[in-house]
């Protein structure tokens, strides 16, 4: 289940604060993060699809609600009725977030098996050289591939970016042909590649996975930032592109 406890904590000290009752809303929050949750900060704060309510989005993708003024702040979902539907409007911006920030990566900073022949389908996968289950998901790569799927590996070492793994990751990264050297990695070969000069992106990517509220690996997403889940055979994951297509996940 999802830790919402930080969430509450943040509330309740928000207010428990009157003195900031008139204060700016973005300080009011982030005086009651650095109380409840140093690590945490506010991002921005935007106009809310309700009239008169703030969507307060926080470092590690969560939002929050609230009104200039008000001694009140709510977590959770925003729902709307669209006709006979009931849409998630924050999971939606949730989406939108992680689609630009996928999108917006700098060309060569992930590790690319390309789909053979036409392309169908576009996924990105945060995951780590250590994982069982990320090994599991490379031995089905070729057949990804042969299926239209292109898979963007971006590097989520679990251990901390100051790891032996995040080492290993970073010269993987950096290594003369990357693909080989991580295909090497998850069948437990030593790294035999020469490393060429670059900056490897390990740490901006682990960062991007915080940000993404991505809390294991291997974890999937589409191009356009639905998260389609974690281990999965290129049947799973063509079935939950299908699934999710028309759904705001």
């Amino acid at each position: 289940m999802k830790p919402y406890h930080y969430i509450l904590n943040v509330l309740l000290i928000t207010l428990a604060l009157p003195s900031l009752a008139t204060a700016d809303l973005r300080e009011r929050v982030a005086e009651a993060l650095a109380i409840t949750n140093p690590s945490l900060s506010v991002e921005g704060i935007t106009d809310s699809p309700v009239k008169g309510v703030k969507e307060i989005k926080l470092s590690n993708g969560d939002f929050l609600y609230g009104s200039p003024g008000s001694d009140h702040l709510f977590s959770g979902r925003l729902l709307s009725f669209t006709g006979d539907e009931l849409v998630d409007l924050t999971e939606e911006r949730k989406r939108e977030d992680r689609a630009e920030m996928l999108q917006g990566m700098a060309p060569g900073t992930t590790i690319t098996f390309s789909a053979n022949g036409e392309e169908k389908h576009e996924i990105f996968v945060f995951t780590d050289t250590s994982c069982p289950y990320c090994k599991k998901f490379q031995d089905h790569m070729a057949e990804m591939n042969n299926r239209g799927i292109t898979v963007h590996y971006l590097a989520l070492p679990r251990s901390g970016i100051d790891s032996s793994v995040a080492n290993t990751m970073a010269r993987i990264w950096c290594a003369e042909n990357p693909q080989a050297a991580i295909d090497d990695a998850f069948s437990g070969k030593p790294f035999s590649q020469k490393v060429m000069p670059c900056q490897p992106p390990v740490a901006d990517q682990y960062t991007m996975a915080q940000s993404l509220g991505v809390r294991g690996t291997p974890s999937v997403f589409s191009e356009d930032g639905r998260n389609l889940g974690g281990y999965m055979t290129p049947d799973e994951v063509i079935a939950a592109i299908a699934s999710t297509a028309g759904i705001k996940n």
